[in-house]
C-alpha cells in the first residue's frame, strides 16, 4: 500500500524523494527547521528586513494547445490568469524565471490560394506565399502583444516537422516585437521534461521547415490540380484526389474485390477445449466438400518437444498504436488519435506521433520502478529497443498502472480523462511496461496432422516454464490431443471471404509497410476519404462507396494524370521528403521538378 501511496504523490510531484527513518538525520532537520523560523519571526517582527532578490526573468512560452498550456502552468505552482487580447495568459515562477505560458490554437500561416500557381510564385525558383490563416489574426496580434512584456520568446510546438513549421512561422511573426526567440522542445509533457527544455533551448532546424514546405506545396499542387479535373468531369465541386488519399482509396477498392471472392475451410479442434483448430483451406467448394465428406479420423504426430525463450513485442509506435485500438475495440483512427493527444497534452504519455520504439534511459528507468515493485526485480529486463535519436516510443510518463490512474479519476483528484482515455491509456501501459520484462521460456511441441492425403505442421505452445511479461500481456496455451483422433462430430466446413476488409488499424499498418504517409498523417487520410464521401465505416471495417469507385476508376483510366496518383510515385516523394529533413536534399530542386512535371501534364489536358 506504501509503494502505491508514493507512486501516486509522485504522479503530483516527481520531485519529491522518500527516505526511510535511519537515512535521516532528524536532528539536524529539526535545526533547519527551526533556523527558518527564527528568520520568518525576525523578519515579522520588524528586526531583519528581507534581502534583495534578483528579479525573474520574463520568459513567455507558447504551445499549440490550452490543454498543453494549462498542465505545464500547473507544474510550478497554481498559476495566475489574465487575459491578453482575446487570448487567455497563465503566469507563473519556475525558478530563476517567471513564465507566462500561452497557445497558439495549431498553425498560424497557410499558403495562400490565389497568389501565383496555388499560393507558390515559380519564376526560377518556387517562393511559397503565406498568409494568416482566416480567424488566426486576433491570436497573432495577442501573441505580439504578449511578446513585448517578455525578455525570451520560447516556441515550444510538438517535436515534428509540422511542430518545427509552426514554431517557425511563430519566430518569424513574433521577431518584429521580440527578436530574442528560442525553440524549445520536449518528447513528454512532465514537470521534469519541462524544466529541463526551459534550460535546453536550440535554435530552429530548418531542414524540418523546408521539408514541410515541401510536403505541404506538394500536397497543394498534386491536390488542386487533379481534384480540379475530377470536378470538372463529375460536375461535384467537393470532390478531391491526392497523392496519398487517392492510392489508399485504390487498396481499400481491391480489398473489397477480394472480399467479395469467396474460399472454402474445413477445420476441426485437436484438443479437448476446441481451442487449438487446424484448417486447410480450398479454392473451390467442390473440393472442400469432398475433402468434408471423407474426413473422420486424424492422426497428430510428436515431431519434436523443446524449449524457447519468447520476448516480448516492442513498445508502441503510431502506427502499432492505431492497430491495437482498431482490434481492441474497434476505434477509428482521428479517435484513437484525439484520445492519445488529450493523454500526451495532460501529460500520461509521451509524444504519440512517433515511427520510433526506443525506449529513453528515463523511459527504462520509469519501467524499473513499476516492475521491481510489482513483480520483483528478476523480472525487469532493460532494452532500448529502436536506434537513437530525438524521438521515442509511445509510453507512459509515470510508473503509474491504469487501475491507479482510475482510481484518481474517479475520486476528483485529476480530471479531463474519460472510460475511453483509460482503456487508452492501458493498452499504452501494459505494452510498454511488458517491453521491459524478461522473456518467457515456453514448452513448445512440434505436430504433424495428417488428415486423409493432406498433411501440415503445427507448432504448439503447451506450457509457460518461466513467467515474464505474461503477467501483464498474456499468452495461450494449449493441450494438444496426439495419435489418432475421431473428428467426424467435431468437423465443420465453411466459407469465408479471400480476405477481409480493411479495419483502421490494418491500413494504417498498409500504409507503413508501404512507405505511404507519416504518423501525423494516418489518421487524416482515412478522414478525408470518409468525409468525401469515398469510403463509409460499419462496425469498424472500411467499404468503398460507388462514388469512390468510380472517382478511383476514372482517375485511373486518365494516363496524362495516373502516374502522380500512384502508390510509387508517392513513396518516392516520401524518401526525398525525408533526405530534405536530414539535409541531403533541396526542397526546391524537387519542387521545380514538380512542377514541370505537373505544367507538361496541364499542356495534355483540355479541362486544366
Amino acid at each position: 500500500a506504501f509503494k502505491h501511496l508514493i507512486r501516486k504523490v509522485k504522479w503530483f510531484n516527481e520531485d519529491i524523494n522518500f527516505k526511510s527513518l535511519e537515512e535521516v538525520n532528524l536532528e539536524e532537520l529539526l535545526k533547519e527547521v527551526d533556523k527558518d523560523r527564527q528568520k520568518i519571526r525576525a523578519f515579522l517582527q520588524g528586526e531583519e528586513r528581507p534581502q534583495n532578490k534578483e528579479v525573474l526573468k520574463p520568459v513567455l512560452i507558447v504551445v499549440e494547445s490550452p490543454n498543453k498550456a494549462r498542465t505545464i502552468a500547473n507544474f510550478f505552482g497554481k498559476a495566475v490568469r489574465r487575459r491578453v487580447g482575446d487570448h487567455e495568459l497563465m503566469e507563473t515562477s519556475a525558478g530563476d524565471r517567471y513564465i507566462m505560458i500561452t497557445s497558439s490554437f495549431g498553425h498560424v500561416l497557410d499558403l495562400n490560394k490565389e497568389e501565383g500557381f496555388h499560393g507558390v510564385y515559380v519564376n526560377g525558383k518556387p517562393v511559397p506565399v503565406y498568409e494568416v490563416i482566416e480567424g488566426k489574426d486576433r491570436i497573432v496580434e495577442s501573441l505580439r502583444r504578449m511578446a513585448l512584456e517578455a525578455q525570451e520568446v520560447l516556441i515550444a510546438t510538438d517535436p515534428d516537422t509540422e511542430g518545427e513549421k509552426i514554431a517557425w512561422d511563430l519566430s518569424e511573426l513574433l521577431k518584429p516585437y521580440n527578436p530574442n526567440i528560442k525553440r524549445m522542445e520536449f518528447h513528454e509533457v512532465t514537470r521534469k521534461a519541462i524544466a529541463k527544455a526551459i534550460k535546453e533551448t536550440r535554435d530552429f532546424d530548418y531542414n524540418l521547415v523546408k521539408a514541410q514546405v515541401l510536403r505541404r506545396v506538394a500536397d497543394r499542387w498534386v491536390g488542386f490540380e487533379f481534384s480540379k479535373l475530377l470536378q470538372h468531369a463529375f460536375g461535384k465541386h467537393w470532390l478531391s484526389a491526392g497523392r496519398v488519399q487517392t492510392p489508399v482509396l485504390g487498396w481499400i477498392i481491391q480489398r473489397e474485390k477480394e472480399y467479395r471472392q469467396k474460399i472454402y475451410k474445413v477445420a476441426f479442434p485437436i484438443d479437448e477445449e476446441g481451442r487449438l483448430r487446424v484448417e486447410w483451406v480450398f479454392e473451390d467448394k467442390e473440393s472442400a466438400q469432398s475433402f468434408y465428406e471423407g474426413l473422420s479420423k486424424v492422426q497428430v504426430e510428436l515431431l519434436e518437444e523443446r524449449e524457447e525463450d519468447r520476448n516480448p513485442p516492442p513498445p508502441f509506435s503510431t502506427d502499432a498504436m492505431l492497430k491495437a485500438a482498431s482490434d481492441a475495440y474497434r476505434w477509428s483512427l482521428p479517435k484513437t488519435m484525439n484520445l492519445a493527444q488529450t493523454l500526451f497534452e495532460l501529460g500520461y504519455i509521451t509524444y504519440h506521433r512517433t515511427d520510433s520504439t526506443r525506449v529513453s534511459d528515463y523511459g527504462i528507468g520509469v519501467a524499473k520502478e513499476y516492475i521491481k515493485e510489482e513483480f520483483g526485480e528478476e523480472y525487469f529486463h532493460a532494452r532500448v529497443w529502436g536506434e537513437g535519436g530525438a524521438h521515442e516510443c509511445i509510453r507512459p510518463t509515470k510508473a503509474i498502472e491504469p487501475e491507479e490512474l482510475r482510481a484518481l479519476v474517479l475520486s476528483g483528484q485529476i480530471e479531463g480523462l474519460t472510460r475511453e482515455h483509460l482503456l487508452l491509456y492501458s493498452l499504452i501501459f501494459n505494452r510498454f511496461m511488458a517491453s521491459q520484462m524478461r522473456a518467457i521460456k515456453l514448452k513448445v511441441l512440434k505436430l504433424r496432422v495428417k488428415a486423409l492425403d493432406k498433411s501440415q505442421e503445427v507448432e504448439v505452445p503447451v506450457q509457460i516454464l518461466q513467467d515474464g511479461f505474461n503477467r501483464l500481456l498474456p499468452v495461450e496455451v494449449y493441450k494438444p490431443m496426439l495419435g489418432t483422433l475421431d473428428v467426424s462430430q467435431r468437423k465443420n466446413m465453411l466459407s469465408r471471404p479471400k480476405a477481409y476488409l480493411y479495419t483502421h488499424g490494418e491500413l494504417v499498418q498498409e500504409m507503413k509497410r508501404r512507405g505511404i504517409g507519416r504518423p501525423s498523417t494516418y489518421a487524416s487520410i482515412v478522414e478525408k476519404l470518409i468525409e468525401r464521401g469515398y469510403v463509409i465505416e460499419n462496425k469498424g471495417f472500411l467499404i468503398p462507396t460507388n462514388l469512390g469507385k468510380e472517382v478511383y476508376n476514372y482517375l485511373n483510366s486518365r494516363e496524362e494524370v495516373k502516374h502522380f496518383l500512384e502508390e510509387e510515385f508517392t513513396r518516392r516523394l516520401e524518401e526525398l521528403m525525408d533526405k530534405v529533413e536530414a539535409g541531403a536534399e533541396d526542397y526546391v530542386d524537387i519542387l521545380i521538378n514538380l512542377y514541370r512535371d505537373i505544367i507538361e501534364v496541364d499542356k495534355k489536358l483540355e479541362v486544366l
